[in-house]
């Protein structure tokens, strides 16, 4: 592990930590980046940590621990720390970066009194295996406390007596009104890819004027989430349109146009 260095965030590594390492590869990013720090350093004032792997001079990865009770993310539970994210770049993988990524928050965790630390990963994702691999974790020591379809919630408990984390369930009713397309969105400022498909829905539901209305809900308010527990989503006439990625305008428009379609027929 040798010029591998982990370290707190500092003032020149917001750029890298707020585009999620997509530092001036789009407006768009940008654009999103710039809300998204003032979200970092409101999670920071309240206990979260932002850690950076650094291989040699270069940022190499990031890891972010926040209380369960601040996490737009989820899940919910009492007195432990989350790590919604962690990343290592392809060129710095193998040589114990995210490993100590990992006990650098379990480490701050422990002397913050947390009970543990939970993890939301995945299974088998096809094409994106690399991103929070549950396999990975348990290689960690972290435990399955639930599974659901490729999701799996992990959680490492620091003493006896910590209790388990659980999965957000959704509690959404689609509402629809007459002689329109309703639009729910929810969305949270937390993650760039949420934020930046959320202004595309905004951009394209403002194009189609009266014919559409749109209801935002955001995560980052934690009663909003508690209400509806749900982080991100579009649905469009209660219809859910999902790409993983951002959501294209394309895709959302023509989602849109098949329902008012639907409605004129």
């Amino acid at each position: 592990m040798s010029d591998i260095e982990i370290r707190d965030m500092q003032d020149g590594d917001e750029p890298y930590l707020s585009t999620c390492s997509h530092v001036d590869q789009s407006r768009e990013i940008d654009a999103q980046a710039a809300k998204r720090r003032s979200v970092l350093h409101g999670l920071a004032r309240h206990g979260a940590r932002f850690k950076i792997v650094l291989d040699g001079p270069d940022h190499a990865g990031f890891a972010h621990g926040l209380p369960i009770d601040r996490s737009p993310w989820g899940p919910l539970g009492e007195n432990l720390m989350v790590i919604p994210c962690l990343y290592v770049r392809r060129e710095s993988t193998g040589r114990g970066a995210g490993r100590a990524l990992v006990g650098s928050i379990e480490r701050d965790a422990r002397q913050a009194s947390f009970a543990g630390v939970t993890v939301t990963a995945y299974r088998d994702i096809p094409g994106a295996e690399w991103f929070m691999p549950a396999a990975y974790f348990e290689q960690l020591g972290y435990r399955p406390v639930a599974e659901r379809g490729r999701e799996a919630l992990l959680w490492k408990p620091f003493r006896a007596g910590a209790a388990p984390p659980r999965f957000l369930e959704p509690r959404y009713t689609f509402e629809p009104i007459d002689g329109v397309c309703v639009v729910d969105l929810f969305w949270n400022d937390f993650c760039p890819t949420s934020g930046i498909e959320a202004q595309r829905v905004r951009e394209v539901c403002a194009a189609f004027g009266d014919r559409v209305v749109l209801h935002e809900y955001c995560a980052d308010d934690r009663d909003t989430l508690l209400r509806y527990r749900i982080p991100r989503r579009i649905t469009v006439d209660g219809r859910e349109i999902w790409w993983g990625y951002e959501a294209p305008r394309d895709g959302i428009r023509s989602a849109i146009e098949r329902a008012l379609s639907s409605r004129s027929t």
